[in-house]
């Protein structure tokens, strides 16, 4: 079920995605919103963002100055845009969904691995091929380890979810008993 802010941030997604699609600046434009994101999820401007007495102007002025060498032109209009209709804290859906499409267009998807110790290179290698043949998509896998999942791993690529954990097998067994 999709979030109340990912619904507001869809359809600016969506036309930031046509636009640079359009003008071949996918990857420019997916860099930019990534980073305009994390200005947008720092604590300090998520209050600004809030305070009903800050103007837009002095919002753009922020993001401009901390974007700098990312700022386009074409970027620069779409932050504005945002911040005539107060949208600027959707930036992170915002980001999320462009890259989400990024992918989708690009026939790649991340897959994210928690495994309970470090994966060796052949099973990443492994991992990477057999998931990519499920999913139809290049892969690439994104890794991190937690020691309390015992052994195995879970993987997360989009809505799907494999629990091969065995923290994830003895809380299954004890469900069934």
């Amino acid at each position: 079920m999709a979030s109340h802010m990912s619904v507001l941030a869809r359809p600016y997604a969506t036309a930031a995605f046509e636009y640079a699609l359009e003008h071949n600046a996918l990857l420019s434009f997916d860099h930019a919103l990534k980073k305009a994101a994390l200005i947008a999820k720092d604590p300090l401007m998520k209050s600004l963002l809030s305070k009903p007495g800050v103007s837009n102007d002095k919002l753009l002025e922020i993001f401009s100055d901390i974007l700098s060498q990312d700022l386009s032109t074409p970027l620069q209009n779409f932050l504005h845009i945002l911040a005539e209709n107060k949208r600027l804290p959707l930036l992170p859906d915002i980001a999320t969904l462009f890259h989400a499409f990024y992918e989708e267009y690009q026939k790649q998807t991340t897959v994210f691995v928690t495994s309970a110790t470090d994966l060796d290179k052949r099973y990443h290698d492994l991992l990477t091929d057999s998931l990519s043949k499920r999913l139809k998509v290049k892969v690439s896998l994104v890794c991190e380890t937690d020691p309390s999942l015992l052994g195995g791993a879970i993987v997360r690529a989009g809505d799907l979810v494999i629990d091969g954990s065995i923290r994830g097998k003895l809380n299954r067994l004890l469900e069934s008993l």
